[in-house]
């Protein structure tokens, strides 16, 4: 399971004080780069054990794509690296693309106008339109070799493609032709995916960082340095941008400045997004809890306890927090009460963020490769496609 093993995050008032030391220090610097080692060599035997449905013979990684709802259709990425589109109502595929050297997808797929881009593992950005026919690839055959494997899936503001790699950059490319319009180089790999708001792209990295980059030029605006990696992607709530690390807190961070507004510490890893509803946010962490709490101050509202590790980022649909364990549990959590009911037990592992349309919530699991669609508040299955 995710966050299975722990690296033993500093307290809180032991990072405070290792923030307020001089960066020049080389005992800080190496007990950091120690602890992230500890922590990058966990994750990577997170994605590389056969038996959490990561990898498969011969560790061939299979991702977590989330899925992508517009219009009738879904999109998502498969495991081999295959771009798919079925019909959100029934589950009948319209049609497939193997996307060459993908390898596998880790990113849901983001739909513009006519075009569909994707993330691969393989290091490349794919822009498809919407009949399924291959628009370009990003770097093309002219340009240098492709970044490093990309986890991370992809934000579209103004024209441009923003990304986080492996390779420890953000890149953003122009989403016409995928020509590289900056690069800023972070101090360590990159598996979260961006938010941009206001001009500013919002993306943390395996170097305890989390930036605030121009989207014009991509020149660093602010850098929130806390004791563990940021693995999660940003929410923005009003002048906040919140985040959840794998130093076991959440942060809320004012997005002019990268101050500390507020911080919520769980007991193990806040490994997936969270989701806000009206003043409170919903919180999933590896300890089995989602926390709710209030957006403004931190402040805790409840707890509800899903009884095993949440990779999984959640979703809204209709009134209902819909919310997966690692092991296929799938929860509905009122918004209005907190009350939580389980809706399905999938038996399978689930990863890849759920999606929403209405009551209708989609999910897409490793161990089996399968898109499921449940009604969330009927609480019934409504159909399943499995991945030939």
């Amino acid at each position: 399971m995710v966050g299975d093993q722990e690296t033993g995050p500093l307290p809180p008032s032991k990072q405070r004080r290792l923030r307020s030391r001089p960066r020049s220090s080389l005992k800080e610097n190496a007990l950091r780069k120690l602890r992230n080692l500890f922590i990058l060599l966990v994750l990577i035997t997170t994605l590389a054990t056969t038996a959490s449905g990561c990898f498969g013979t011969g560790n061939r990684p299979l991702g977590w794509s989330g899925v992508t709802v517009s219009g009738t259709n879904l999109y998502f990425g498969t495991h081999n690296g295959t771009l798919f589109s079925l019909n959100r109502d029934t589950g009948t595929v319209q049609w497939q693309l193997s996307l060459s050297g993908a390898q596998g997808v880790y990113g849901a797929p983001l739909v513009s106008g006519d075009t569909i881009y994707v993330t691969t593992y393989g290091g490349r950005v794919f822009a498809v339109n919407i009949s399924g026919v291959l628009k370009w690839t990003s770097p093309t055959t002219q340009e240098s070799k492709s970044p490093d494997a990309i986890i991370s899936g992809l934000a579209y503001s103004d024209g441009k493609l923003f990304f986080g790699s492996t390779d420890n950059s953000v890149y953003a490319v122009n989403a016409e032709n995928g020509t590289q319009v900056w690069k800023f180089a972070t101090g360590d790999k990159i598996w979260a995916s961006p938010v941009v708001d206001n001009g500013i792209v919002y993306i943390g990295s395996f170097d305890n960082s989390f930036y605030a980059l121009s989207a014009e030029d991509g020149h660093q605006i602010w850098k929130f340095e806390a004791a563990g990696v940021f693995n999660a992607s940003a929410v923005i709530d009003g002048n906040s941008v919140i985040v959840g690390s794998l130093d076991r807190n959440i942060y809320a961070l004012d997005k002019n400045s990268g101050q500390e507004v507020w911080r919520f510490e769980g007991q193990k890893w806040f490994w997936a997004d969270a989701v806000i509803v009206g003043n409170n946010l919903y919180a999933p962490n590896t300890d089995g809890k989602v926390y709710v709490l209030n957006s403004a101050t931190g402040a805790q509202v409840a707890s509800v306890d899903l009884g095993s590790s949440i990779a999984s980022s959640p979703a809204l649909a209709s009134d209902q927090v819909v919310v997966s364990t690692e092991t296929g549990k799938v929860s509905a959590i009122a918004t209005a009460s907190n009350q939580v009911k389980q809706i399905s037990d999938l038996q399978t592992t689930i990863r890849a963020p759920i999606t929403s349309a209405g009551e209708i919530v989609y999910l897409h699991s490793q161990t089996n490769e399968t898109i499921y669609a449940l009604n969330a508040v009927a609480g019934t299955a409504l159909w399943q496609y499995r991945v030939q």
